[in-house]
Formats: structure tokens, C-alpha cells, sequence
């Protein structure tokens, strides 16, 4: 990468003139008059050398020879140097992303470069509400950007399909059943089934708060859905299949698989086992009738693994869970956990007692990524209230603002809403809450997944206007152009690409690739309005600008993709 190449022509500059460079960063300058990269190193060495910042720069400048990578340098008070990439360098770039050709450096967290990122996290017999909706966005965008930076990813789903909220669900359940009759539910969409039980989900948590009878039978429904009691059964498995349709469905919708799914069920009996050998090594201890990690001294909370019911809580069904996601794939480097900021002590508990429980196996190997919630007009959404914010509804809502105002077809306003309401989460960053503003999201005229699409439509249409469109991959960095400012622009920034996406791999940030792709779109579209490009000038000027044009769509697809959005090729 370009930034690379600067580095280590700064550091061998600095080895020359005997100066350390430990403390070299160098970075884009926040106006870019000021050159493609800056470094603050003759300030931070001021001190030691007991020199005019000024005055060493002016020696670092002077020993930096100016070649096939660098352009020109300049010093900027008090003291800041910045330094321009040649123009041979932005059209071997250019010629290179014109073709499609694309070196990302890798970027590993560990000697088997293989990651489990574990998102989405249903809940069955439960609405998918659009904080699912920004999870598998978060989830899917960080799996993309380490497999392009050289990982093997495995995408897991850790779903909840046991617990009180299924019990509520069920108790008021077969009311509703026996009124439609099995005829009239045969013949409902899995949608209408879905809104059946979340009918039946608000009726039950009602009861439960109002009823001490209601919910005595609502608990003695929850322990025979642990114990797989025969009498519950065929309806807790009959509509746990209805709410997994009802999942892939979004899943398939929003463009993400999975390698491996897991379900809470699943861990119940062997997080038994696991909790009395913990007991037995110390690691938990018996407290008030049931089994709890005391967190004095570890730096975390004190939490409860098994309940005085005798049954597991989620921080002890976690730890089969742990023990699964290393051994089902083999060694991993670690486990990325994309969960919202609310369980960061749950986490914090849960990794320190699979450390005791196994160092060499656990630690540094579980990474809690945090994310924040979604809001429209209101508070946090509540399904037991009756009033959850559907995902589907949200992208529903997106695609038929985008039909209106755009008189998209139906296939285009898909990938359009979808892309709006993917980016309005991504661009954000992940740890604050997202505000959603549909006429935001959907907007053609600014910061959204549509203006990048748009963009990518616009670069399209030229290039499928132009006889030569396939030939732009010839142009050669040795050719002499004359580079207007607007070209240059675009230029510095496509040059730019491939280390955006290592940042955003290695922050887990897709907010910098998101970033990126807007101030690319926005360059891209100035040169556009200034530069006539298929009745340029003459053939060289006409050329490279359809470079910039291609090279501009290619990078905009690939990016696009990393976010999990799909372009168009007409709007």
C-alpha cells in the first residue's frame, strides 16, 4: 500500500540522518492542499534534539529524495511535513483499479488466520426487529472485511430457542390456534403465523404480570419446555420451525448465510456437566441455593450460572457454547461476538471463567464487539409492550419511500432500500445509537447507500456509452498527461482504497470504508460536472478520464460489497 511506501522512505531518511523513528505515523492531512500524506515526526523529535521544529524538518525535507513515489515535499508550521505521491504512481494505480486489480494487506488476529464471527442472535417465537436488522449488518460487514484481508471466516448464529419468553408465548398460544383452526393455518403466509405468536408473546407477558395463576402456569410451561416434556412439545416444535423459516426468510432477504447455527437448547445438559466441574475446581461456587461466579478479584461482575431452580442461566449455557466454537472448526484465532453494549459485563464474566476454566484454550481468544441501538421516533423498542419496529417493516418502509420518489422498478427499489438502510447503520460507527430519518437513508443528494449506488449507476452509463469502454484498461503510467485538479482528486483517492479497507478490518470499523466510498463519490461526481469525458479533447484526455470512470465503478462495487449492498446497473 502507497502509505506503506511513504513510511519507509521517511524511515530510512531518518536512519540516514541518525534520527529515530519510532515515533513516525504519517497520515492524510485533514485539508488536502496539504498533500497526500502528513507526519508531525520533526515535533516530536524537536525536543530530544534539541532543535527548531521548523529547522528539522527543513533538514528531514532536504534528505528526502524525490522519485518514482514521492512527487514533492513541503514543511508546513509549525513544523508538520507534507508530501505529495507522484503523478506515475496514480496512473499505475489508476490503470491497475481500471482492470479490477485490487492488493489488500492481510491482516490476521492470530497463526491460523481463521475467525469465527458469531451475529444475528434471534430469538424464536419473537418478531426480527431492526436491531437484528443493524446485528447482521455489523455482523456480515466485519466477516467480509477480514476474508478480503487473507482470514478464513466462519459465520455462526447463536439463536435463543428456550426460555421464559417462549413459555409466555406458548401459554396463550393455543387459544389462538383452536379459534383459526389447523385448516386456516395451513393456509397462512409464515408471516401471519409469526404475527399470530407475537399476538400470543404480548397476551402471555400481560398475564404473567397480572395473573399469579397465569404465571404459575407459565413457569411450570417453561420447565417442560427444558425438560422436553411430551405434553408441550409438538407446539413448541411446530411453531420453533415456523420462527427458523420465518429467520432465513431475513437472512436471504438482507444477503447473509450461515456456516454453522446454534441453539440454546443445545447446551442445556452439557452446561450442567461443565458447572458441577467448575464447582468441583473452585472455579463457581454454591451461593444461596444456586451455583454463581464471584467476580471480587477478577475485575468483573458476579453472576449467577445456574439458577436456585436447578436450571442453567445464559452465562452458564455460554460456556458449551465456548467449547463448541473451538472445537467444531478446529483451532481459531479467535471469536467475535457482535452483541450490543448492554452485555459487556456478561461478557466480561463469562471470558474470565472460560480463562480459569482453560487458559491455554480461551484466553485472548473471545472479542465482545459492541454495537448501539437502533431508534426511529421513540425509546428503546419493546416487543413485550407490542410496539417492536420490524426490520422487514423498515426495509418495507424504504423501498416504497424510493418508489415514490424515484419511480424505481420493485427489483431496483429492493437493493436500494436495502442499501439505505445498511448504510444509515454502518456509517455511523458501531459503539453509538443509530438515529434512522428515512428522507436521510433514501436521499439521492447525500450522505447514503443510494448516493453511492447512483454513483456507480452514473459511471456505468458512461462507460456503456463509450465505443472504447473496454480499451480503458490501456492506459500506461509512462504516457504524459496534463492533470487537471478535479482528475487528481479522484486519483488520490482510488490510490487510497486498499488501505481503508485494512483500517476498517483492523479497527472493526466499516464507518471508514463508508466514509471512503462517500468522499470517493463526491470527487467522483465534481470531476464528472467539470470534465466532459466522452468528447474530451483528444484521445489521451478522453481515455484516462474513462480510467477514472471505471476505475471509479470498480471501486464502488467492491466497497459497496464489503458492506453487504448490491449495486444496480440502471435506477
Amino acid at each position: 500500500m502507497i502509505r506503506n511506501n511513504i513510511h519507509t522512505i521517511l524511515t530510512g531518511t531518518l536512519r540516514n540522518l541518525k534520527l529515530s523513528s519510532d515515533k513516525l505515523n504519517i497520515n492524510p492531512p485533514n485539508n488536502e492542499d496539504f498533500g497526500d500524506f502528513t507526519t508531525n515526526i520533526a515535533l516530536q523529535l524537536a525536543k530530544t534534539e534539541k532543535k527548531n521544529p521548523m529547522e528539522l524538518a527543513k533538514t528531514i525535507v532536504e534528505a528526502i529524495k524525490t522519485d518514482d513515489i514521492i512527487e514533492k515535499v513541503e514543511i508546513l508550521k509549525p513544523g508538520f511535513i507534507n508530501v505529495w505521491i507522484s503523478k506515475n504512481v496514480l496512473l499505475k494505480n489508476l490503470s491497475e483499479s481500471s482492470q479490477n486489480i485490487f492488493s489488500f494487506k492481510e491482516y490476521h488476529l492470530g497463526k491460523n488466520k481463521k475467525v469465527i464471527v458469531e451475529y444475528a442472535h434471534p430469538n424464536t417465537h419473537k418478531l426480527f426487529h431492526i436491531g437484528h436488522l443493524r446485528n447482521i449488518t455489523t455482523g456480515e460487514t466485519i466477516a467480509r472485511l477480514l476474508e478480503v484481508t487473507g482470514n478464513t471466516v466462519i459465520r455462526a448464529n447463536y439463536q435463543g430457542d428456550v426460555g421464559l419468553h417462549i413459555a409466555k408465548t406458548l401459554w396463550a398460544a393455543p387459544t389462538a390456534l383452536d379459534e383459526l383452526g389447523k385448516e386456516k393455518i395451513n393456509s397462512m403466509t409464515i408471516r401471519e403465523k409469526i404475527s399470530l405468536l407475537g399476538n400470543a408473546y404480548v397476551k402471555g407477558s400481560e398475564a404473567y404480570e397480572t395473573s399469579p395463576e397465569a404465571k404459575k402456569e407459565i413457569i411450570e410451561i417453561n420447565k417442560q419446555i427444558y425438560n422436553q416434556d411430551g405434553r408441550i412439545m409438538p407446539l413448541y416444535e411446530q411453531t420453533r420451525a415456523w420462527s427458523l423459516e420465518y429467520f432465513d426468510e431475513k437472512y436471504e432477504r438482507i444477503g447473509t448465510t450461515f456456516d454453522k447455527k446454534y441453539f440454546e437448547s443445545q447446551m442445556a445438559e452439557r452446561s450442567i456437566e461443565l458447572i458441577e466441574e467448575l464447582v468441583k475446581k473452585n472455579i463457581l461456587e454454591k451461593s444461596d441455593g444456586a451455583i454463581i461466579f464471584n467476580g471480587e478479584g477478577h475485575g468483573v461482575y458476579t453472576r449467577v450460572f445456574l439458577n436456585k431452580e436447578g436450571y442453567p442461566t445464559y452465562e452458564g449455557k455460554e460456556l458449551p457454547l465456548a467449547e463448541k466454537e473451538t472445537t467444531d472448526f478446529g483451532e481459531v484465532d479467535k471469536i467475535i461476538h457482535v452483541v450490543t453494549e448492554e452485555q459487556t459485563s456478561f461478557f466480561a464474566t463469562t471470558f474470565k471463567v472460560e480463562e480459569l476454566t482453560d487458559s491455554k484454550r480461551y484466553t485472548d481468544k473471545q472479542k465482545h464487539l459492541k454495537y448501539g441501538w437502533v431508534h426511529l421516533k421513540g425509546g428503546k423498542m419493546s416487543s413485550r409492550k407490542g410496539n417492536v419496529v420490524e426490520g422487514e417493516w423498515l426495509l418495507d418502509e424504504a423501498k416504497k419511500q424510493i418508489i415514490k420518489d424515484y419511480e424505481s422498478t420493485e427489483e431496483v427499489a429492493e437493493k436500494l432500500a436495502i442499501a439505505a438502510v445498511k448504510y444509515s447503520f454502518l456509517k455511523s460507527g458501531l459503539q453509538g445509537d443509530v438515529y434512522f430519518d428515512m428522507k436521510d437513508a433514501t436521499t439521492l443528494q447525500g450522505d447514503s447507500g443510494p448516493y453511492l449506488v447512483y454513483t456507480y449507476v452514473r459511471c456505468k452509463s458512461v462507460l456503456n456509452k463509450s465505443e472504447d469502454a473496454n480499451n480503458v484498461i490501456s492506459i500506461k503510467a509512462e504516457e504524459s498527461f496534463s492533470l487537471n485538479t478535479e482528475e487528481l482528486a479522484v486519483m488520490r483517492a482510488l490510490i487510497k482504497y486498499p488501505e481503508v479497507v485494512q483500517e476498517s478490518a483492523q479497527n472493526f470499523a466499516p464507518n471508514y470504508l463508508c466514509l471512503y466510498l462517500y468522499d470517493l463519490s463526491q470527487k467522483y461526481n465534481l470531476f464528472y460536472q467539470k470534465n466532459s469525458i466522452l468528447k474530451a479533447d483528444n484521445e489521451n484526455e478522453k481515455n484516462l478520464r474513462l480510467a477514472i470512470t471505471q476505475a471509479t465503478a470498480h471501486v464502488l462495487k467492491h466497497g459497496l460489497n464489503l458492506l453487504g449492498i448490491e449495486t444496480v446497473e440502471k435506477m
